[in-house]
């Protein structure tokens, strides 16, 4: 069994941290882009191509801030 450095172990602790900054700057870029989405999806003076497009952006969106949410609950983290 090997034991980490204290070294060792602030450096691993200070990747997670940059880690979790990081994931929260995409979470946060993700939740701008699904409202810009779902303003163009309920926007009636929009085309049908476009609103229908804004629609299948927000679900993707959503998809992959569920599939972060379940990716960071595994590491211990829950909001």
């Amino acid at each position: 069994m090997t034991y980490m450095t204290p070294l060792e172990e602030a450096v691993v602790n200070a990747q997670e941290v940059a880690a979790g900054i990081a994931s929260m700057a995409l979470v946060r870029d993700l939740l701008d882009k699904s409202e810009s989405a779902m303003d163009n999806a309920k926007n009636r003076t929009l085309p049908n191509e476009e609103r229908s497009k804004g629609l299948k952006d927000s679900r993707h969106i959503n998809m992959v801030l569920n599939l972060i949410a379940q990716q960071r609950s595994l590491a211990g983290i829950e909001a």
